[in-house]
């Protein structure tokens, strides 16, 4: 009994735990600890608060958009931009996306404030025991923080650890999950994140990947683009099937515990292999574009380049730029089929990290004559497989295309078109190329079957590119003036002494120094000093950025006008009736305005084609990479490989714009020659020739029109068929008489037998002795303007004297 009411006081007396003394000192300290903990973490973390607060909201969607290049006709040909991406709106994304994104980015995306705190005491103590930051715990609006604003530049800047990164990213996440629904968060993240392999975007990883729009994309394919996320330069399904393959799997596992697909359809499509099927947003990378690029990047500040959304236009003309793509094509994969053809083929070509293709190039441009303007550009036979310009870096020998530099040369040194030159077989001694022996080629001609024609005239020399005759001219106008030539032209000549092989086309130039050297003979001898090809930029809201008026349009008086367009009538004459007839022919240019010249080298290793019209010039070229020297084919002419390509354009650019012929500057007279002997014609003036089906022989006259500078006229007559003293230049007296009321045209006038005057004829007093009785139509091509009889009436009072033509001289025997 006493036991028990002890006892009971001993219950009275125990106070409860938490009445206790040093449990309530236990619970004063923790309380101070936890003021104290929430004061530090307030007092330190206040600068990364604020900071979190210094942001602006409005900036969390601003991504580059493209920004859109068009030609001159304000088409759209290309875009331009630093990341891949081409935003879309949530609606545009199936479901199946989004449940992937959350089961393998942040499965507890839906209920958090932007920040997983369970997440964040995981990654703490996985880091503390690894003794590592690799644990983030990011959730996705962290993730999009941090690329949003680019934090992580921002704390290098700072020196700032990845703690300290880490506060700004959660009181940042909390900001944005305020603003924003989480409908809003996941269209942001999506149109941001990084997928790999260049792809920013969803859309433009799914169309990078697997050439679908992310509506049409199924669910292990939703797998593998989220599967990039955690480090997209290793787990690219272009870069590793393999890897991708593990990093969509463990996606698929976690849309299985999630409970977003069942456990048994997650097993099936791990089951299934990664396969591609890219087709990205084209970037439209070419040499063109590259340029274009570098322009743009010289002119826009580089934040306003990354933020995109730029108009871009340019020079380039769509029609033209994919004709030249097209038939350049073509035209070098029917070269790769010739005879003797003997190279790498561009469909066999495997791309490796130092390969550097050694199949056939090509390169083409088209630029304004007056402005320099490009309205085609092609800089190499696939950009893809290198990026080496051969425009601007590839010089290579001129070939024959160089002649028309030793004919502008020859001009100015007094010649004309009518002077004459020795056509025969010269020994290579003389100009070695390509070696010391044999007689010097005729390559240039662009014919299999070259003949040596004797005595003749310079436009011939020229139009049907005479390689011995062009040689002699050379020489005779001196080389030291041929050089002089082309370096007004802006060709880099050599310092050293100068050699005969440089007539040869033997020294290397650019493609764009050829085609603003011809640009000359269309342009009254003017070159233009620069090419443009971007002429304005404006941002989207339409404020212009650069525009290049000022820039382009500088030009350099090269030659006179009237040695230009003299060269240029040459240079007419080889494209429609010399070295480029057949090419001219079977490309349809009939009416075409402009002229052109055909360029081989002797070793066949080059072929150019430079020609224009009054508007632009446009030269192409064919041949490879190295220096060896190589062949393209045996007999590889460049009528055949590239004067097509250069034909397509100039036709596409005839019926576009329908230029005006050449202009013809002042200065410039035609004159009637005997073409046997560039002289002044005379009646005399004919040849004999057998009528193939009668087997008479016929007369033909050897007259034909020809272009001189008015201070620089033949004065002599021909001293092939006449005495060459005197002339008979019916044409200085066509007669137009009046007699009563009756008016008569084409009257030739009786002529005295002798001349009337000794020594040189100023006034053209010498004239024909005699009309012969078979002139019975007017015939101004033979020097005679007779009156027509049958264009006569009855009432018509004029009477002629008709004399039989003499017959030909017959010595007979006794």
């Amino acid at each position: 009994m006493i036991r028990k009411k002890f006892n009971s006081r001993r219950k009275v007396r125990k106070k409860a735990i938490f009445l206790r003394k040093w449990f309530l000192a236990l619970v004063f300290v923790f309380f101070l600890g936890v003021v104290g903990a929430y004061t530090a973490y307030v007092v330190v973390t206040e600068p990364y608060r604020e900071r979190a607060k210094g942001y602006d909201m409005t900036l969390v969607n601003v991504v580059e958009l493209p920004s859109l290049i068009y030609d001159r006709e304000e088409r759209e040909i290309g875009r331009l931009f630093v990341e891949n991406r081409s935003p879309i709106s949530i609606e545009e994304v199936p479901q199946k996306m989004i449940d992937a994104l959350i089961s393998g980015e942040d499965s507890r995306f839906l209920q958090h404030n932007g920040v997983d705190y369970m997440g964040i005491v995981r990654a703490a103590i996985l880091n503390y025991k690894s003794g590592s930051q690799d644990s983030g715990a990011s959730t996705l609006t962290m993730q999009l923080a941090r690329n949003a604003y680019n934090l992580k530049d921002e704390a290098l800047e700072r020196g700032e650890s990845g703690y300290e990164r880490k506060l700004v990213e959660i009181y940042l996440a909390q900001r944005i999950e305020k603003h924003y629904t989480k409908q809003k968060i996941l269209e942001f993240y999506l149109n941001r994140v990084a997928f790999g392999s260049g792809y920013f975007g969803v859309r433009s990883a799914a169309l990078g990947y697997f050439g679908k729009e992310p509506k049409d994309l199924n669910v292990e394919e939703c797998a593998s683009l989220v599967g990039c996320i955690k480090n997209p330069s290793t787990f690219s399904p272009l870069r590793s099937t393999k890897n991708n393959k593990k990093a969509r799997d463990h996606v698929l596992n976690r849309m299985a515990i999630e409970g977003r697909i069942t456990i048994s359809e997650s097993k099936r499509l791990q089951d299934l292999p990664v396969v591609t099927n890219p087709n990205p947003i084209q970037r439209n990378t070419s040499h063109i574009y590259d340029r274009i690029a570098a322009t743009v990047k010289k002119h826009v500040a580089a934040d306003e380049l990354a933020r995109g959304d730029l108009r871009i236009f340019t020079s380039i003309d769509r029609d033209i730029q994919r004709s030249l793509e097209n038939r350049l094509a073509k035209q070098l994969a029917i070269a790769e089929t010739q005879p003797g053809y003997s190279h790498p083929l561009y469909a066999e070509y495997k791309r490796t990290e130092n390969s550097r293709p050694e199949y056939l190039q090509g390169a083409a441009l088209m630029i304004n004559n007056k402005t320099g303007e490009v309205i085609a550009y092609i800089g190499g036979r696939d950009f893809s497989h290198s990026q080496y310009d051969f425009i601007e870096a590839g010089k290579k020998p001129l070939g024959t295309a160089f002649f028309p530099f030793i004919y502008a040369a020859a001009l100015e040194a007094g010649e004309t078109l009518s002077s004459r030159m020795l056509d025969e077989a010269m020994d290579n001694r003389q100009v070695m190329i390509d070696g010391v022996e044999g007689i010097l080629g005729e390559w240039g001609a662009e014919v299999e079957d070259p003949r040596y024609e004797g005595d003749i005239l310079l436009r011939k020399g020229l139009a049907d590119s005479k390689i011995a005759a062009t040689v002699r001219l050379g020489r005779k106008v001196g080389l030291d003036k041929v050089r002089v030539m082309a370096k007004r032209f802006g060709f880099t000549m050599p310092t050293t002494k100068a050699l005969p092989r440089e007539l040869m086309g033997t020294e290397s130039v650019s493609l764009s120094e050829v085609v603003r050297a011809y640009a000359a003979f269309a342009n009254n001898g003017a070159t233009p000093n620069s090419m443009v090809w971007v002429t304005r930029i404006e941002r989207g809201d339409g404020t212009e950025v650069y525009t290049s008026k000022g820039q382009g349009g500088a030009q350099t008086a090269t030659l006179h006008p009237a040695t230009a367009y003299l060269t240029h009538s040459m240079l007419e004459s080889s494209l429609k009736e010399g070295s480029g007839q057949r090419g001219y022919e079977a490309a349809g240019m009939k009416g075409f305005t402009g002229a052109g010249k055909t360029g081989t080298t002797s070793d066949f290793a080059d072929n150019w084609f430079v020609g224009y019209n009054a508007d632009v010039s446009c030269a192409v070229w064919a041949g490879f990479w190295d220096g060896s020297r190589k062949e393209i084919y045996p007999g590889a002419f460049s009528v055949d490989t590239v004067m097509p390509v250069w034909a397509d354009a100039m036709k596409v650019y005839q019926k576009k714009f329908n230029p005006k012929p050449v202009s013809k500057p002042a200065g410039i007279e035609s004159m009637q020659i005997c073409k046997s002997s560039g002289l002044r014609v005379t009646l005399e003036c004919e040849d004999y020739v057998r009528n193939l089906k009668t087997g008479k022989m016929e007369t033909i006259s050897t007259a034909m029109e020809e272009l001189y500078y008015e201070k620089n006229k033949p004065l002599g007559y021909c001293d092939v068929h006449g005495s060459g003293s005197r002339g008979a230049d019916a044409s200085a007296f066509s007669l137009t008489k009046r007699v009563g009321s009756k008016q008569y045209r084409n009257i030739q006038p009786v002529q005295p037998i002798a001349p009337t005057l000794l020594g040189d004829d100023p006034y053209n007093s010498s004239q024909p002795a005699f009309v012969p009785r078979d002139v019975n139509v007017s015939s101004t091509s033979r020097g005679l303007e007779a009156i027509n009889p049958d264009v006569l009436t009855d009432q018509d009072d004029i009477s002629m004297i008709r004399m039989e033509r003499p017959g030909r001289v017959e010595i007979v025997a006794d």
